[in-house]
């Protein structure tokens, strides 16, 4: 259905909103803020984040978020409205840019907050005796890399904030887990332990990369550095064609439908603008998937396509989670960068 009738989808479902696509609009809002100096764009973020606020889910530490539909992981079913180390990151973010640029109290302590939550909620599962990984909600028991790399960048942006002790030190740890599993050509598995997770693809390297450098920013440590190069470098090697096109996966070890993923562009196009201060081609690549992205992807009422099929068959549902607020908030991060230059 979703390869030959993806519209099918519009007829039995209900629209609903994403915490994680409200606050990637939230931040590419605030991008217009900064660069236009135009309080409607700052306006329009404090609009999305009341709504945000509203939508927590109760009874855990702080201020937390998930998907408004139950989550099949490898490992559990993940009830909809669980909290979920993969979605509270990019809100964490989101309320720190309000309180930037709006010098709102409120939203420092909602950021706070939400710092409470990563810290005592989601788990931690001992790997060494210097690292841990995290579970991917509260519930589980999961060794997957990017989450780990998301609670790490909050922890550590938040003892920045707060002076938290506590959270740099859980930060380390997890830092540590992804350090210890980068393979010796750079990459990184899904997860350990789950031969089901023992993938390497774009995107979720791409979070691993760039919540490392968030990370790093704070903490200035050269081996995280040095792992930052070596898992560009991968990323760059063997997960892009010869026209640097991102491909999907790195090694395809069964019969693979998608061709083309946008949340590939989306998170390559940021995690160059990241890393442009440190790897000097990141830049000119992220500029060279936007271009291709508007030249070839992007549809005449402005939205982008969702993914391309084997047989060159489009997906052009314009799904927020998926990546329309990611690639919004990609062109916008762009364009204040190269305004900025």
């Amino acid at each position: 259905m979703e390869l030959f009738f993806p519209y099918f989808r519009v007829i039995v479902t209900q629209k609903k909103r994403f915490p994680i696509a409200d606050a990637h609009l939230i931040l590419g809002y605030i991008n217009l803020f900064k660069l236009k100096k135009n309080e409607y764009f700052l306006d329009e973020a404090i609009n999305i984040s009341e709504e945000l606020i509203q939508k927590s889910i109760p009874g855990y530490s702080g201020y937390c978020w998930g998907y408004p539909f139950n989550w099949q992981t490898s490992k559990i079913l993940a009830k909809k409205e669980t909290p979920l180390i993969t979605t509270v990151p990019y809100c964490f973010e989101a309320f720190l840019s309000l309180y930037d640029n709006s010098k709102q109290q409120k939203y420092l302590d909602v950021a706070h907050s939400i710092a409470q939550f990563v810290s005592k909620d989601i788990k931690e599962i001992p790997v060494s005796k210097v690292s841990s990984a995290c579970s991917y909600s509260p519930l589980d028991k999961s060794k997957v890399m990017n989450a780990s790399a998301y609670r790490a960048y909050v922890l550590t942006e938040a003892f920045h904030r707060f002076g938290i002790s506590e959270f740099k030190e859980k930060a380390v740890r997890n830092i540590n887990f992804i350090l210890e599993n980068q393979r010796l050509d750079g990459s990184w598995l899904y997860a350990i332990e789950n031969p089901h997770n023992a993938f390497i693809d774009n995107f979720h390297t791409c979070l691993v990369l760039k919540n490392l450098y968030k990370a790093n920013v704070y903490l200035g440590n050269d081996e995280i550095h040095d792992a930052i190069e070596k898992g560009y470098n991968f990323y760059r090697k063997h997960l892009f064609t010869i026209s640097d096109i991102p491909r999907p996966f790195a090694v395809l070890k069964r019969m693979q439908l998608v061709k083309i993923e946008m949340y590939d562009y989306a998170e390559g196009i940021s995690l160059g603008i990241l890393l442009k201060d440190k790897i000097p081609e990141a830049l000119s690549l992220a500029k060279k998937l936007a271009k291709d992205v508007y030249l070839f992807f992007q549809l005449a009422d402005g939205h982008f396509v969702t993914r391309i099929y084997k047989w060159g068959l489009r997906n052009t549902i314009p799904y927020i989670r998926w990546p329309q607020a990611q690639m919004f908030y990609a062109f916008t991060l762009l364009l204040n960068n190269i305004e900025s230059d």
